[in-house]
């Protein structure tokens, strides 16, 4: 059944919680469990060396987003698609 825009922000809202969580829960992991599957991160969006740059001369704008996906990302971002499916 259609909930409308509701559903919605709550699907955003647990993806969100769970990559966040996921992400610090990984690198934790990371330190303490020295296997590939936890310590190897992907970098995903413009680099942290070369951002947009946008020079108006009165400001100028920059626009840059990097997020690094982990093993605990991708854990997190599952484990909130159960949850939203689940309290649906």
């Amino acid at each position: 059944m259609y909930r409308g825009r509701k559903s919605y922000k709550k699907l955003l809202l647990l993806l969100l919680c769970g990559i966040i969580i996921g992400t610090v829960v990984g690198e934790i992991l990371a330190d303490y469990i020295n296997h590939p599957i936890f310590t190897k991160t992907y970098p995903l969006g413009t680099s942290a060396a070369s951002p947009i740059k946008v020079d108006l001369s009165a400001f100028v704008l920059v626009f840059g987003l990097t997020v690094r996906v982990n093993f605990g990302t991708v854990l997190g971002i599952v484990i909130g698609l159960i949850l939203y499916f689940k309290s649906r």
